[in-house]
């Protein structure tokens, strides 16, 4: 699908090797922040994850950060023809080599997250899907630079990812607020964990669990409220 219609905007998606796919719809609508002014989209891809930013959050100035070229190009487009152009900036850039001052309310990322097996062969394929391009310890380290100190920090990883990624965060002082698992069809295990980090040390985290599919493949009515403001008629 070269086009993926929002209720707001669209999202362009011929070049970029990562298409929109459940695990950004997910995160945007569960990200959970109060008024935050200034937004980081670390691996921004198609731009999908800012845009929906820059709905959820109208005050807000969102930055999204892209190494690969195609997928910046692409994420700048769709911004051009959102309506949120004023407050989106994409950046073409290795998040390891952006050199910033500017503290974020909020930063998110549904970053590379393939650990093992053999690199895809495209290229750009392997740099968006794999972890090698974008390692947890320095996701986690850019974020502890970057983030307000009483901002929040939203990703999405593999369930079997948790544990490590709670490892990292804690070596930079970032603690898990909330963690809500994501079962791909009821009755099924969690596949996907989405995850929120602060610096502030919670002895209790907040747990949650959302079910995408039903058993005969439709999705749930959680899922389907859960996105209601994103998905819809088209613009």
């Amino acid at each position: 699908m070269s086009v993926f219609r929002f209720r707001h905007f669209e999202v362009r998606q011929e070049s970029s090797a990562m298409k929109v796919g459940t695990d950004s719809m997910v995160l945007g609508a569960l990200v959970q922040s109060e008024n935050p002014k200034a937004i980081l989209d670390i691996g921004t891809g198609t731009g999908v994850l800012a845009l929906m930013m820059a709905q959820k959050f109208p005050e807000a100035t969102i930055v999204g950060v892209e190494i690969e070229p195609s997928s910046a190009a692409e994420a700048k487009q769709n911004v051009v023809n959102s309506p949120w152009p004023d407050r989106l900036t994409i950046v073409e850039m290795d998040i390891k080599e952006l050199h910033t001052n500017q503290k974020f309310d909020l930063i998110i990322s549904n970053p590379p997250f393939y650990t093992g097996g053999l690199l895809n062969p495209d290229a750009q394929r392997a740099q968006a899907r794999h972890v090698y391009a974008l390692p947890f310890d320095l996701l986690f380290s850019r974020v502890e630079h970057m983030l307000n100190e009483d901002g929040a920090f939203w990703m999405i990883a593999p369930s079997s990812d948790v544990e490590l990624l709670q490892l990292e965060a804690t070596k930079v002082n970032l603690f898990p607020t909330s963690r809500i698992e994501i079962q791909g069809k009821v009755g099924g295990a969690a596949i996907r964990t989405v995850l929120c980090f602060s610096f502030i040390r919670q002895e209790i985290i907040e747990r949650n669990q959302l079910t995408i599919r039903e058993v005969d493949g439709r999705y749930t009515a959680e899922y389907i409220a859960l996105t209601a403001d994103f998905h819809g008629v088209a613009i």
